[in-house]
């Protein structure tokens, strides 16, 4: 029976590697910068060897002891999910800031990281190579050897066709193969020009979509049974029926806010009084009838109080009847983004999260190994591992795809 060795580079806490795992794939080496995550993969990825630390000083390293572990096999598959805050949306005007600060080098190192991929795709010429990034890498830029911007994806396209690989990078939305999140991500999947034939189409590389948008599953569907918890206070906060099934506790103010938003709204919608009912304009602090304080984000400066500046998207509602939003590293925090549960005031919890990408909670360990215990990691460890990868229901079905195109082409 084959065994499907593979290489794992930036694995973060090995999210998408489940998926590759339930396929049937070994990964013999993982690397992942974060000493923290590290023990996260060694508690789940026992038979691996775990390289932590910067790639850009432990590529010998990852090629010397790749080829004293596959002695003489070829590697099936290279596997690379860089960091995405150099090219995310997220994080762009953030750096944008500090670039025009000063305070930030115009060259974000981390868009350069697949340089060191490629010096490992060359050396140990794998049958396949899988990238997966943000869907903003289509428009992330860079500047090349000749000193020229260009567009970082042709870039690397182009690179890898010169070392002898044929493939293509994609946009995919993983609410199509089957999870209750909408996650836009770059997917690039090429092969060994050698291992094609005539009849090959690059499409084969590709997991089939399975639904259609109006079949996407839903928050309601994905979380819509579990114990419900309330952020009023600690008690409340907190449930017996998983460790992760837990929500931080949210400060007063905060909480008179997001009680007060309806689904699918922003709290800075909430334009509506809650003591006498009275509707008031979209920019006033303070109920224009009766005087009351509206359960907006606001902030108390010199006496006076004003509305908070904030995206649409801040202290957001979601709407039960739809896929979640794509969760970020910031999902504790009702200011970012659409992280409000649909219909309780809080959060959703690492637990619920864990659902919405597909992952049966019981089938990874989210602890780390503390004085020689096993105990559960952080809930900012845990939701910073959550915030990035790409679902393992889609590298299950990439991991099984590879494997019959392989088997495809051997036969012919």
């Amino acid at each position: 029976m084959e065994t499907y060795k593979y290489i794992s580079l930036f694995s973060g806490g090995g999210i998408g590697d489940i998926g590759f795992r339930n396929a049937g794939f070994l990964p013999i080496i993982m690397n992942e910068i974060d000493a923290n995550r590290a023990e996260i993969l060694k508690n789940n990825y026992k038979n691996t060897e775990i390289i932590v630390g910067d790639i850009s000083k432990h590529v010998h390293e990852i090629y010397d002891k790749a080829i004293k572990q596959l002695n003489g096999e070829r590697l099936f598959m290279i596997v690379a999910t860089p960091p995405c805050q150099g090219m995310s949306k997220n994080g762009m005007g953030t750096i944008k800031k500090a670039m025009r600060d000063g305070k930030r080098s115009q060259i974000d190192e981390r868009n350069y990281l697949f340089k060191y991929v490629y010096e490992l795709l060359v050396q140990l010429k794998p049958k396949f190579f899988v990238w997966e990034n943000v869907d903003r890498m289509f428009q992330t830029k860079i500047i090349n050897d000749s000193g020229n911007e260009v567009l970082l994806v042709y870039e690397f396209e182009k690179m890898l066709i010169e070392a002898g690989y044929h493939g293509r990078f994609e946009v995919h939305n993983m609410a199509e193969y089957g999870i209750a999140q909408n996650r836009r991500r770059t997917i690039g999947i090429f092969i060994d020009k050698e291992l094609e034939n005539d009849e090959f189409d690059i499409a084969e590389l590709f997991p089939n979509r399975i639904l259609k948008k109006e079949d996407f599953k839903t928050v309601g569907q994905a979380i819509g049974n579990l114990p419900e918890l309330d952020s009023a206070d600690k008690i409340k906060a907190t449930s017996h029926f998983h460790p992760l099934h837990y929500v931080p506790v949210s400060r007063p103010e905060l909480y008179y806010w997001i009680s007060n938003t309806k689904p699918n709204c922003s709290a800075f919608d909430n334009n509506e009084c809650p003591i006498c009912h009275n509707i008031s304009d979209k920019t006033d602090v303070f109920c224009i009838h009766c005087g009351e304080l509206l359960p907006k984000p606001t902030v108390k400066k010199n006496g006076e109080y004003r509305l908070i500046k904030g995206f649409v998207s801040t202290y957001k509602r979601m709407n039960e009847d739809e896929p979640a939003p794509t969760v970020t590293t910031r999902s504790a925090y009702a200011c970012s983004d659409k992280n409000i549960h649909p219909t309780q005031n809080r959060v959703l919890s690492i637990y619920e999260i864990a659902l919405l990408y597909g992952i049966n909670p019981d089938e990874y360990k989210w602890t780390r190994i503390k004085n020689g215990k096993e105990v559960y990691a952080s809930s900012v460890l845990l939701r910073d591992i959550l915030g990035e990868p790409v679902t393992p229901v889609y590298t299950k079905l990439l991991g099984n795809n590879l494997k019959r195109v392989d088997k495809v082409l051997k036969k012919n």
